[in-house]
């Protein structure tokens, strides 16, 4: 709020209004206290221009020292206590110049109109200080739903891009390949296969519109998955999952492993004599790994990492912590923030 392109146009109306509040009420009466009017109507402007200038200041320059210092205090209560002063200085040395330097009055004259300069300085402080505070929780409610609508509409393209890649054309050719060679053979997995095939499709029309699920389920939702893979590529895909039982109630972005395996099916060679060999398994407690030997197809056009991004800004948005992406000469890794379930 300190920091309003119209700041100077509230100050002055807050002065105005304050002046004019002040002398309805008959405190000038009152309490004795005289000058020209415009004066102290000026001397008004000057305080909550002090006390406005003084708070915006604070929060451009040394807010954020002391907020580094003491994360634990809420910024709005250290910017408040900063404040303090500065207003109490304000009414000070509006008081000074307004009632010595300019009408010439000693400096301890008038006690009670000093008085007065600075609790009007400390309730215009704490007047501003309390519509700070309000502007700043309606402005963390705002980012707070746009955050929410920028997750929701990058979950619904995780969907689409999920449904994509189980859907085009190459994935349902290679995969109904497969079920008519098993269905010719009268081989008594093609039921299974047709099962696992629809597993697939009901797990990410279940979970689409999720922020998190448990670990639990997405790597269940992987089995069927890796089973069709298996039946695809046969000895030339080796996949291994160790992820202890501890960690299955962790929460995870849904659909991410099956982004990241597709990803790795999708770069490297995959054969029977230069085996693809994806890992997935839990490092430093709170990360997730899916990691594979690199073995890249040549002609390929470089990745736009578009499945990646995705998974990060899901991340981000939802936990505030990011992936972590490492490539050496012989493999490739993405850690993936597993987030543990408090509830």
């Amino acid at each position: 709020m300190f920091n309003n392109q119209f700041r100077y146009l509230f100050i002055l109306l807050l002065g105005i209004y304050s002046y004019f509040n002040t002398a309805f009420t008959e405190i000038f009466f009152h309490y004795k206290i005289e000058g020209p009017k415009l004066l102290i109507a000026a001397a008004f402007v000057f305080i909550c221009f002090f006390v406005w200038e003084g708070s915006r200041l604070l929060q451009h320059f040394i807010l954020s020292l002391i907020q580094q210092k003491l994360p634990q205090i809420h910024p709005m209560i250290i910017l408040f206590v900063l404040s303090i002063p500065v207003a109490f200085l304000s009414g000070l040395v509006t008081f000074y110049s307004v009632y010595t330097l300019i009408l010439k009055n000693p400096f301890d004259k008038d006690q009670i109109a000093l008085k007065l300069c600075i609790v009007f300085s400390l309730r215009v402080n704490l007047f501003l200080h309390c519509i700070n505070t309000i502007a700043y929780y309606l402005d963390q409610f705002k980012q707070k739903q746009l955050e929410a609508e920028e997750l929701r509409v990058i979950s619904s393209q995780a969907e689409l891009q999920a449904i994509k890649s189980q859907i085009n054309p190459h994935f349902l050719f290679n995969n109904l390949n497969v079920l008519s060679t098993l269905v010719l053979q009268k081989n008594e997995e093609a039921s299974r296969f047709i099962e696992e095939f629809s597993s697939v499709y009901r797990y990410i029309l279940t979970n689409h519109n999720k922020e998190m699920v448990p670990l639990q389920k997405e790597l269940d939702f992987i089995e069927p998955y890796l089973f069709l893979l298996h039946k695809r590529f046969g000895e030339g895909l080796k996949v291994d999952i160790d992820v202890p039982e501890k960690y299955h109630s962790y929460t995870i972005v849904p659909v991410a492993l099956q982004m990241l395996l597709e990803n790795s099916i999708k770069h490297n060679i995959i054969s029977t004599s230069k085996p693809l060999k994806i890992r997935i398994y839990v490092e430093h407690e709170n990360l997730l790994v899916v990691s594979n030997n690199l073995q890249l197809k040549q002609g390929v056009h470089e990745s736009t990492q578009w499945g990646l991004n995705n998974i990060n800004q899901r991340i981000k948005l939802s936990s505030n912590k990011e992936i972590i992406i490492i490539k050496t000469e012989s493999d490739f890794s993405v850690s993936i923030p597993i987030i543990e379930n408090l509830s």
